[in-house]
């Protein structure tokens, strides 16, 4: 008997859910079709590189963490060994925007004059504090544990530079939940720290997690485009679904001009696009409308080198909100990578909108480069007009977990799962490269082993 497996969607979580399954189903000796389906012209999501002219720049994620390894294993696996990259050791540098300058970030900055020694000595407060709900907001958690300084001047930048998100509205559990779980066990962040560090100082070398990132030769289409070339099962671009039709053992996926039955189907969908879908059983909707999406737009400047005045010997840097900044925070991207832009030029690229201010990511292209371009000015003494430029825009970009949204999350796969539907994506399973990969290939197992 053959298990026929439908996947809806063909971004990284679509495209390694059909990998997985293929290559188990050789493993085990199974017999598995896959076919997946996608409403946009080439397979690969948001994950996407521009390149021309000796420019590269990503149009979503800029790289994958090393902390990591099942997206590292399964580049491998596609034959991208001699194509992975690993950014730049001035990565590690990072800097925070503080009265209108760039403030170098790491280890020894807590004794330099930012953070502030107010939020610093607050923080000491720590080891204290009392654990909190089960979940609660990032900013909520962040405030109660080390202070208001604290929050402010670091924590509201790191989760903007993550997530895009408003801190006041994003779940501490769902978006960090190795954070709020080092809470709940130990009933400190300095304890639990303590404790990961010297629990990794146990393991064999080959165990113990990387820090940094890395990303692929070609950029991050590498990944999708080799993980694309390796499925047996057909990808159908410009297919989008149009309904589900219950069957008696399985489902009917209805397309613009294609329609064929599954048993399993893999909505690998933003969750915006599920809500309304034709033929999901109704009482799923509410939970299925429940998180809400960001607005983003990335933009990618190029400029010769001596046209900016900073060093750019770093990460890149981050924006709290009481700068009252219209950008969220810049990539050094060509510091990180040394032939993302041509010889004698730098790129920077900039996020804006998100949570904080959603309605600066539907400005016109030109209105965004010309924004940026000012507060690059300000911040990194960029002068004169850019010699590249590119922009992308999300109307509805980062999901932005909100309270609670892992009840959501469990409530609906205990709803689905037994009626062979599974929820795929940045929505449901984390919103980085490396969540997505290992949830596939946990997603695929559980298919086979219900066949």
């Amino acid at each position: 008997m053959t298990l026929r497996v439908g996947i809806v969607g063909a971004g990284i979580s679509g495209l390694s859910t059909q990998h997985f399954l293929e290559r188990e189903a050789v493993r085990r000796g199974l017999r598995v079709q896959v076919e997946t389906w996608d409403p946009r012209p080439s397979p690969g999501g948001n994950v996407r590189t521009e390149s021309r002219g000796g420019w590269r720049c990503e149009e979503a994620a800029e790289s994958i963490l090393n902390s990591r390894t099942e997206t590292r294993e399964l580049a491998m696996e596609l034959g991208l060994s001699n194509r992975i990259v690993q950014a730049s050791p001035l990565a590690k540098k990072r800097f925070l925007v503080w009265r209108g300058k760039l403030r170098a970030m790491g280890p020894g900055s807590i004794f330099g004059s930012f953070p502030t020694w107010s939020a610093k000595l607050a923080a000491l407060k720590e080891p204290f504090v009392a654990r909190g709900p089960e979940d609660e907001s990032f900013a909520d958690f962040g405030r109660r544990r080390l202070g208001k300084g604290l929050f402010e001047q670091i924590m509201d930048p790191m989760v903007t530079g993550i997530y895009a998100a408003n801190p006041e509205l994003l779940s501490v559990r769902s978006a960090f939940p190795r954070i709020k779980g080092m809470e709940q066990e130990h009933g400190s962040l300095v304890r639990g720290l303590w404790n990961a560090r010297k629990a990794r100082s146990r393991l064999p070398q080959e165990r113990k997690a990387g820090s940094g990132s890395y990303s692929f030769r070609g950029g991050m289409t590498d990944l999708v485009e080799a993980l694309a070339a390796s499925l047996g099962g057909s990808v159908f671009t410009d297919q989008p679904l149009v309904r589900l039709e219950r069957l008696e053992h399985g489902w009917r996926l209805h397309g613009r001009d294609r329609m064929a039955d599954f048993d399993r189907v893999v909505l690998a969908l933003p969750s915006h696009q599920l809500g309304d879908l034709d033929g999901l059983p109704g009482h799923c909707r509410k939970d299925l409308c429940a998180v809400p999406y960001n607005p983003v737009a990335v933009v990618g400047l190029g400029y010769r080198r001596e046209h900016v005045g900073h060093p750019l010997d770093g990460f890149g840097f981050l924006v709290p909100r009481l700068e009252g900044r219209k950008i969220l925070g810049t990539l050094f991207t060509s510091s990180l990578w040394t032939d993302a832009a041509p010889e004698g030029h730098v790129l920077l690229r900039t996020m804006v909108g998100g949570g904080r201010s959603p309605e600066l990511a539907s400005l016109s292209e030109n209105d965004l480069v010309a924004m940026v371009q000012g507060e690059l000015a300000e911040l990194v003494g960029a002068r004169g007009e850019p010699v590249f430029a590119h922009v992308k825009r999300y109307a509805q970009g980062i999901p932005q977990y909100p309270v609670g949204h892992h009840l959501v999350v469990d409530r609906l796969r205990q709803e689905l799962t037994p009626l062979g539907l599974f929820l795929a994506g940045n929505a449901w399973d984390g919103i980085g490269v490396n969540d997505c990969v290992a949830a596939a290939a946990t997603r695929a197992r559980t298919i086979l082993e219900g066949a």
